[in-house]
């Protein structure tokens, strides 16, 4: 079946058994090794998280107050720019109010000028009060009041 002459061309290699034997302890070994590294750089990583847990969530907490006053802040100048908006909208109002106020200001100073031309006292006439008394007169009546006639 098979060819002589095919056979003889073909060379067979085979490895002895204590080889291949070898060659799958060694590989089992590898592999118990790399678990092993592989454990202990698993507990190494759990080991590290668990004490970086409290400085995370200090780090977390930091930034959800730092979320909090930025949304305080927007809103602070939203407010500032509703304020300034309401001013400036309100600026023909102040300056009409201003104006009330320099002409109220001229008018007292105007009426202060007049009041020191003043003289600071006047002699008033003398009053004289007369008190008298009197006494009631005697009455002598009688009503029906009583019911007698």
């Amino acid at each position: 079946m098979t060819d002589p002459a095919r056979r003889a061309t073909r060379v067979e290699l085979r490895l002895p058994p204590h080889i291949g034997v070898f060659l799958g302890a060694s590989t089992a070994a590898y592999a118990v090794t790399l678990a092993g590294v592989t454990a202990l750089q698993a507990q190494s990583e759990a080991a590290l998280v668990a004490d970086r847990a409290p400085v995370v969530a200090g780090v977390d907490a930091i930034a959800a107050r730092n979320a909090q006053l930025a949304a305080a802040l927007s809103a602070a100048g939203a407010d500032y720019q509703a304020a300034t908006d309401a001013y400036v909208a309100d600026g023909g109002r102040l300056a009409d109010l201003e104006q009330a106020l320099a002409a109220l200001a001229t008018k007292v100073a105007t009426i202060d000028g007049v009041s020191r031309s003043l003289p600071t006292s006047v002699n008033l006439p003398k009053v004289v009060r007369r008190v008298t008394t009197s006494t009631a007169p005697a009455t002598s009546s009688t009503t029906g009041a009583s019911g007698v006639p």
